[in-house]
């Protein structure tokens, strides 16, 4: 179990300055080509800071373990969640006048969410179509939201003569995460199924445990630096929109690895999801309630309660 926790921290680092580096170049690219700024975090570095779940996802997928998936993505979601809680601390007051958008992406994530886990108590064999579809209404209806809340915002186009450059570097840093995101997913497997002694006492840590904090929180570690980021360069409402358009994308990413998956993946998870998945709900509620409800304490009951649920459900998923 020690070499496999060293082989995943050494690709941990990889995925994560890779995922740094990868994040630097999509915002470049993001302003350049002008999005607007919430489009920019809710789907550029949403989808760039979620490219190793894809990865890690599809690979597990690939090797028939449903529980690492959806542990994978459901996790990650919740330590997004952390992330929040985490800006929540380092950030000023001002951040907590959040844009309108933020929190119609923040209910966003909570409906698709929901709608999974309906189409998973279904058992639906084609349940990732279903979700595909509701996230490119989702995509859509998030476009048509920031246009009429900004009708300044800039044509946008894609600068393929004046950007090749950073579009090459960042097809690299791509490569680089997809390469690293495989073989993550590989020793993540393995630490699954690997018993290990304490005090006498032998322990299987199992796919849905590894899957909700190893996998998730080292896939997860670009959002944090991105969110830490965006927050020291006053960029508040790009780190909230960064932080639930990847809670949005990984669940497309749940819906996409179904088809790689050997049967009804829908059909093989295990009932503890769904705790997780309760427990994101409450996560993302308190979340919404912070940013609309402007907090003078310096104390950040919002954050500590973000921790606190974090924390029951890793308690929780270990115990089972």
């Amino acid at each position: 179990m020690a070499v496999l926790f060293l082989k995943f921290l050494f690709i941990s680092t990889i995925i994560t300055i890779a995922g740094y580096q990868l994040t630097v170049s999509g915002d470049k690219i993001g302003e350049e080509t002008g999005f607007g700024s919430n489009l920019v975090g809710f789907v550029l570095l949403a989808s760039i800071t979620s490219l190793p779940e894809l990865i890690t996802a599809i690979s597990a997928a690939h090797i028939n373990n449903a529980n690492l998936v959806f542990g994978n993505m459901i996790g990650s979601n919740i330590f997004n969640m952390v992330v929040i809680a985490i800006v929540v601390v380092l950030g000023s007051r001002k951040m907590f006048e959040a844009k309108s958008e933020n929190v119609f992406n923040a209910s966003m994530g909570l409906f698709i969410v929901a709608l999974t886990g309906i189409l998973t108590i279904m058992k639906l064999k084609f349940a990732g179509i279903i979700i595909a579809f509701a996230y490119i209404f989702i995509l859509y209806f998030s476009f048509k939201f920031e246009n009429k809340q900004n009708e300044t915002i800039q044509k946008p186009g894609l600068n393929f003569m004046s950007l090749w450059k950073e579009y090459l570097f960042f097809l690299f840093l791509a490569l680089i995460i997809v390469v690293a995101g495989y073989y993550l997913t590989i020793v993540c497997d393995k630490m699954a199924v690997t018993p290990f002694s304490i005090n006498g006492k032998t322990f299987i840590l199992g796919s849905t445990f590894v899957g909700q904090l190893f996998l998730a929180v080292s896939t997860s570690l670009p959002e944090l630096i991105v969110s830490i980021s965006a927050v020291k360069i006053g960029k508040i409402d790009m780190a909230y929109s960064n932080v639930f358009g990847s809670n949005i994308f990984n669940i497309f990413i749940l819906g996409i690895s179904s088809f790689f998956y050997a049967g009804n993946m829908f059909a093989s998870v295990n009932n503890s999801i769904f705790f997780s998945m309760f427990i994101f709900f409450i996560l993302v509620s308190i979340t919404i309630g912070s940013l609309k409800y402007r907090i003078k304490s310096k104390f950040r009951l919002d954050a500590v309660l973000l921790i606190i649920f974090y924390l029951l459900n890793l308690f929780y998923i270990f115990s089972r």
